[in-house]
C-alpha cells in the first residue's frame, strides 16, 4: 500500500512539473510573439510616475529618485525587446531539459522511496512476526 502511495504522489508530482514547464514554454513563446507590439513601451515607462495615493506618502526627493530610476532602466528594457525574439531560440530546449532533470530528479526520489519502505518494513517484519503469532490458550 505505501508503494502504491509512494508512486500515486510521484506521478502527481510529475503531473505538476510538466504543467509548469508547459506553461512556461507557452508563455516564453507568447511573450515573443507580443514583443513587437510592445515597441513604444520603454518610453511609457519613463513616463510613468508615482501613483497620487503613494505620492502623498513618499517625500519628493523618493520622487524624483523614482523616476531617474525607470529613466536610466529604458535603454535596458528597449535591448530586451529587442533580443528576446532570440531568446526563445534557446529558452525552449532549456525549459525542456530542465524538464528532464526534474523528471529523472523525482524519478530517483521514488526509488529512494521505494527502497526506504523495503527497508523500514523489513526491519519492522520480525516485530510485527513476534507479536502477531497466536497465543495458545491454556486450559486451567
Amino acid at each position: 500500500m505505501f508503494y502504491a502511495i509512494t508512486w500515486l504522489l510521484l506521478a502527481v508530482l510529475m503531473a505538476l512539473w510538466s504543467g509548469a514547464a508547459w506553461a512556461l514554454h507557452a508563455l516564453a513563446a507568447w511573450s515573443v510573439a507580443q514583443a513587437g507590439g510592445l515597441a513604444g513601451l520603454p518610453g511609457q515607462v519613463v513616463a510613468l510616475g508615482v501613483p497620487e495615493w503613494l505620492a502623498f506618502w513618499l517625500p519628493v526627493d523618493a520622487q524624483a529618485s523614482w523616476t531617474a530610476t525607470l529613466a536610466a532602466f529604458a535603454p535596458f528594457f528597449d535591448y530586451l525587446l529587442a533580443v528576446a525574439p532570440g531568446l526563445v531560440a534557446w529558452a525552449a530546449p532549456l525549459i525542456w531539459v530542465l524538464w528532464a532533470v526534474g523528471g529523472l530528479m523525482l524519478l530517483a526520489l521514488g526509488v529512494a522511496a521505494t527502497l526506504m519502505i523495503r527497508v523500514v518494513k523489513r526491519r519492522l517484519s520480525p516485530t510485527f512476526r513476534q507479536s502477531s503469532t497466536p497465543v495458545q490458550a491454556t486450559a486451567f
